[in-house]
């Protein structure tokens, strides 16, 4: 697995400047977590995530606790989760550190 990023781009516009979606930048990336491990570990040790949702066009975080996937349909929507591999042995990030010598790791 390796990042399929333009990487002189994205040093310019966006490290440690902005925000970046990366849609698909991990080539043969194999999810270490399934959802339902995921919708669980956030539900019952109460880890940080955020969901976004997208409405008409417009991304918008959603203020409230995440409690399942069942209202959320099929699309149109995010769940970003805080330190998964201090809960979760396989969603270790060091994968990062192999690619760029100067990510920066938390």
């Amino acid at each position: 697995m390796h990042l399929i990023i333009n990487w002189e781009d994205f040093l310019q516009h966006h490290w440690q400047k902005r925000p970046v979606f990366l849609k698909k930048a991990m080539s043969h990336f194999i999810n270490p977590v399934s959802p339902e491990e995921l919708e669980k570990l956030v539900i019952e040790k109460a880890l940080e995530s955020q969901l976004i949702q997208r409405n008409h066009g417009k991304y918008q975080l959603v203020h409230k606790p995440f409690n399942g996937y069942a209202s959320l349909g099929q699309r149109n929507w995010s769940l970003r989760v805080e330190a998964i591999n201090h809960w979760h042995r396989g969603a270790d990030g060091a994968f990062f550190s192999t690619q760029r010598g100067d990510w920066p790791s938390d």
